[in-house]
């Protein structure tokens, strides 16, 4: 049912599964820590078929450790992530600081609301010693992963976001928290263990969009939301008349 799926979705990458404290799997790229390491292109290389690794030495960038549920990454690596997001160093700034450094990338009008933004994060160590990300079409040389990752254009995402409440009636079954492009991830498995989980929307962080794909967000969720999107398929969205002149811009 899966490949069902995915075909009347038409998704151009990859569902990608996330899987969490992973020391077995083996693994196409194991990300070095002698290079500063981005999740994301990690999560679009899993995305294009690759199985991938990050432990926490290697998974060194503050965000993306918080992320990939190597505890609080902003305390150990970045102890100032609430001045960063907010209005920068001003006058204290070195001159060789980063632009957004400086300046503050102003998600935040001030340091104490980035640090209530920060306190709030559901930090988890769920992703120790490894994690591993593995495309859909190789899920079996693992096991079912713990999150799924999925790249989707706003049509696709639509038809997601819909069928989440195609088996409980309910209006609410996303949430779109804002945070890194890679902390939807923490914000996932923070949901699976809920009574009643739900997806995460994300990839909003202007400043990681400038390398981004355009047209495009992610959607990630508990891999238990995922198996039930693709259960009934033939009661589904994805079976409408609607949906088969949407297909023909996919």
């Amino acid at each position: 049912m899966e490949k069902e799926l995915l075909n009347l979705l038409h998704l151009q990458w990859e569902p990608v599964g996330i899987f969490l404290g992973n020391t077995s799997a083996v693994c196409d790229l194991d990300a070095s820590p002698d290079k500063r390491n981005c999740v994301v292109p990690l999560l679009m290389a899993a995305s294009k078929g690759k199985i991938v690794s990050m432990d926490e030495e290697s998974c060194n960038c503050p965000g993306g450790a918080t992320g990939c549920c190597f505890g609080d990454g902003f305390t150990r690596r970045n102890p100032n992530i609430h001045k960063m997001l907010s209005q920068g160093f001003g006058e204290n700034a070195s001159p060789q600081m980063p632009e957004q450094m400086k300046y503050g990338e102003r998600f935040f009008c001030s340091e104490e609301l980035a640090l209530k933004w920060r306190n709030a994060v559901p930090f988890s160590e769920k992703g120790y010693p490894r994690v591993v990300f593995a495309p859909i079409s190789r899920w079996h040389e693992v096991r079912s992963p713990d999150v799924v990752f999925i790249l989707a254009q706003p049509d696709q995402l639509s038809a997601l976001v819909t069928m989440f409440g195609s088996h409980n009636g309910e209006a609410l079954n996303t949430i779109a928290p804002f945070g890194a492009a890679c902390h939807s991830i923490v914000y996932a498995v923070d949901q699976i263990e809920r009574e009643r989980p739900m997806a995460v929307m994300g990839l909003f962080d202007i400043s990681q969009r400038r390398a981004a794909l355009a047209n495009c967000l992610s959607l990630t969720m508990p891999y238990a939301l995922w198996d039930g999107l693709t259960k009934d398929l033939d009661k589904s969205c994805l079976t409408t008349h609607a949906w088969k002149e949407i297909e023909k811009r996919l």
